[in-house]
């Protein structure tokens, strides 16, 4: 979709991103949301009263509308509309354009835009329990845990479900694994990309290039987290790289042999050159949340709001699911075709790493359809300079706002910048790309 009047991002502000079960455990999805919808509209000056509207991107749900109940802690008038957009991985980003979309059709002029998530709070759960009668209340499941379920009702962990749906989808590993098959990628090539996403993201912490987009972070006990958690805890990797190449791999260990893998997944598989994927060139399970103001232009002007980019357009695509990454060269190519916009004239890409896999056979497939050589683009720092998702981190709501805040550092850190491509995929197939330019 082609931005028909001009529409602004101001005021980001996000947590750390933590690993799951650490920095940011004890908080729920809505908790983490509530907390950036503080900050940023304290960085805003904006009143309660100048707010239209509150549209929150989570992959979990862990309240009822998580955007009406952020509203309601944040003291927001308590006539506003809000919105929780669950679209996965893309819900970030699904929630910024949304929120773009209301302004477009007049309902509303300045909207909070929160992405979150707790992956420590997705719970597990009894599945089918209520179909028994000897599980159908929870008194009577206490009985029966954990040793005497009944036939058919099964423990469930909703993180695992999550990432394949279990009807029409394979877990995300294995649809990266498919693509790095499929467009030949070496493990070598994923992780050159990989270690360059935790040596940007590290160095860029060390130099104090994220602190003014992250929150500072209290916890319980009084100890601060400043910069993201999993980017400080790969500083060894970091300095040591051979290690990268001695990390496990998915499909080539006790659980599953690589053959075992051609024969379950025969069916999406063109060809095939060995196992690639690894637990460093994938991205870790993490809590967080990012937010910003999206605005109409006039508006923000009357209000005093710093514009810190514009919207150009955006577009979700679907792909088949088992093949999921490529859902962002889809999206990118469509949505540079409806904005007469060329590839060259991109200056920065900021891609999903949700495995190297999907953003190299993401790029790759760019590359076939629009002659990017992406490559070079990656080697001269245009693409995820700061580094991306394997090292900061994904929580899958928050991830799509964090690419936007990204894309924002890169016009502050390159003043001939002038159009950064946020692009990110999401389980199910789905991916969204939007283009932002400078004011």
């Amino acid at each position: 979709m082609k931005i028909n009047q001009k529409i602004i991002l101001a005021a980001p502000a996000r947590t750390p991103f933590a690993q799951i079960g650490k920095a940011l455990a004890n908080y729920p999805g809505h908790h983490l949301g509530k907390l950036v919808g503080e900050e940023v509209i304290k960085r805003s000056g904006l009143k309660p009263t100048d707010i239209d509207g509150v549209i929150v991107g989570e992959g979990f749900s862990n309240a009822p509308n998580s955007a009406r109940v952020i509203a309601n802690l944040l003291g927001l008038p308590m006539d506003i509309p809000c919105l929780t957009v669950a679209n996965n991985c893309v819900s970030g980003l699904e929630a910024v354009a949304e929120a773009s979309r209301r302004i477009m059709l007049g309902e509303g002029k300045v909207f909070l835009v929160i992405g979150e998530e707790s992956q420590t709070s997705m719970p597990f759960v009894v599945k089918n329990a209520r179909l028994n009668k000897k599980t159908n209340s929870l008194d009577s499941l206490k009985k029966v845990l954990p040793d005497n379920l009944p036939e058919g009702v099964e423990l469930r962990d909703t993180l695992e479900d999550g990432l394949g749906d279990g009807e029409t989808s394979f877990g995300m590993q294995v649809t990266a694994e498919i693509l790095a098959q499929n467009y030949g990628l070496s493990r070598e090539i994923q992780d050159k990309v990989a270690f360059e996403s935790f040596k940007r993201a590290f160095e860029s912490t060390e130099q104090g290039k994220y602190k003014p987009y992250i929150m500072e972070f209290k916890d319980e006990d009084g100890s601060s987290l400043q910069a993201d958690e999993a980017v400080l805890l790969r500083e060894g990797l970091v300095k040591n790289p051979t290690r990268m190449g001695r990390a496990m791999l998915m499909f080539e260990n006790p659980q599953m042999k690589f053959e075992q893998f051609k024969e379950k997944y025969s069916k999406y598989l063109k060809k095939s050159h060995g196992p690639t994927l690894s637990i460093f060139n994938a991205s870790p399970r993490s809590d967080g949340a990012a937010g910003l103001i999206v605005a109409s232009e006039d508006k923000a002007k009357e209000l005093g709001l710093k514009a810190k980019a514009t919207i150009s357009g955006f577009k979700m695509k679907g792909v088949d699911p088992n093949l999921m990454g490529l859902g962002q060269a889809e999206a990118t190519v469509s949505l540079l075709e409806e904005l007469g916009e060329k590839i060259e004239n991109i200056d920065y890409i900021e891609i999903h790493e949700a495995f190297a896999a999907t953003a190299v056979a993401a790029l790759e497939e760019i590359k076939i359809k629009t002659g990017l050589d992406w490559e070079k683009k990656f080697d001269e720092k245009h693409i995820n300079p700061n580094g991306g998702s394997i090292a900061i981190g994904h929580p899958f709501g928050a991830t799509g706002v964090r690419l936007l805040h990204n894309a924002i550092m890169d016009f502050e850190e390159d003043p001939s910048a002038k159009k950064v491509l946020v692009t990110a995929c999401a389980h199910g197939g789905i991916a969204g790309s939007m283009v932002v330019e400078r004011v």
